[in-house]
């Protein structure tokens, strides 16, 4: 990191902690010192739709910002601004930027993996189940991308598979090497017992998104029977940990209604879901 770059984490760092003390208060302060100093328009763009959708405190948008105060711990909070806003977006977007130019190709802001085909599920339309545990990436192989992503300015990676958390051991070891990257894993949830979510706490970077298909009928009856209490037990953890997570939803027609309802949209948001990913079936087999 150059001595701009390490002016520019230090001086956020500071204004972050300021905001900590009266978010109402000092986000509206803090958007408008981003767009100010923003040179090299490497977040005006997002920081002027962030102001205009937390404009009336009434606003669902308003509600979500504000709630990252109040549901998620203040120790994944810092971490998780430090990785996707100051490192991804302040410092990694202006240098991914330059190098673009330099080699005339795309570097992504976020790189997605798959560490491994392997999964403890069997789900209906998956091409996991088809595969089984035979292709994997190293541990080696994935802190060599990530080191790499770092050098192009990539601070967010994206684990799917396969279940990502088949490898819940180097997946934190990951989280711990590359402290100043950000880490979102697509998963099942049926792996998040009470071990994996304290080392979650502990290392802060890691976020899940869940997959789950509606509720337990839905759920189960692609994912196999019980899944769905899983999942809800994986919430639970979590939330009681003030941990940030989302689910993940493949829509089918079987399922369409129920995971666009206001019912089952207002369930996630008490069970303390902060976003939601949503796929389009693409059936492998013939049961499909």
């Amino acid at each position: 990191m150059n001595v701009s770059d390490k002016m520019k984490d230090f001086a956020v760092k500071q204004l972050f902690g300021y905001l900590d003390k009266d978010p109402d208060n000092n986000i509206p302060k803090i958007l408008d010192w981003f767009e100010k100093y923003d040179k090299e328009n490497g977040v005006t763009e997002q920081v002027r739709g962030i102001k205009k959708a937390i404009s009336d405190p009434n606003n669902n948008w308003s509600k979500l910002v504000k709630s990252l105060w109040t549901d998620v711990n203040d120790g994944q909070r810092r971490a998780l601004v430090e990785s996707v806003g100051i490192k991804g977006t302040m410092i990694g977007t202006p240098l991914s930027t330059k190098l673009q130019d330099k080699y005339q190709c795309n570097i992504p802001w976020a790189i997605l993996m798959d560490p491994t085909s392997a999964c403890n599920l069997h789900c209906t339309g998956c091409w996991a189940a088809e595969y089984g545990n035979k292709l994997n990436l190293t541990f080696e192989q994935l802190d060599d991308i990530i080191r790499q992503g770092k050098e192009l300015g990539t601070y967010v990676y994206i684990y799917s598979g396969g279940e990502p958390l088949v490898r819940k051991a180097d997946i934190i070891r990951l989280c711990e090497k590359h402290s100043d990257c950000a880490f979102l894993a697509f998963t099942n949830g049926t792996l998040i017992d009470d071990a994996f979510a304290d080392e979650m706490v502990r290392v802060k970077n890691f976020v899940p998104a869940i997959s789950i298909e509606g509720f337990e009928e839905a759920t189960d009856y692609r994912r196999g029977h019980g899944t769905y209490r899983k999942v809800i037990e994986a919430m639970k953890r979590l939330k009681e940990r003030k941990l940030l997570f989302g689910i993940s939803c493949c829509y089918t027609s079987k399922n369409a209604e129920v995971i666009g309802s206001e019912e089952y949209f207002d369930f996630m948001v008490e069970m303390g879901v902060k976003f939601a990913w949503f796929f389009t079936y693409m059936p492998i087999g013939a049961d499909a």
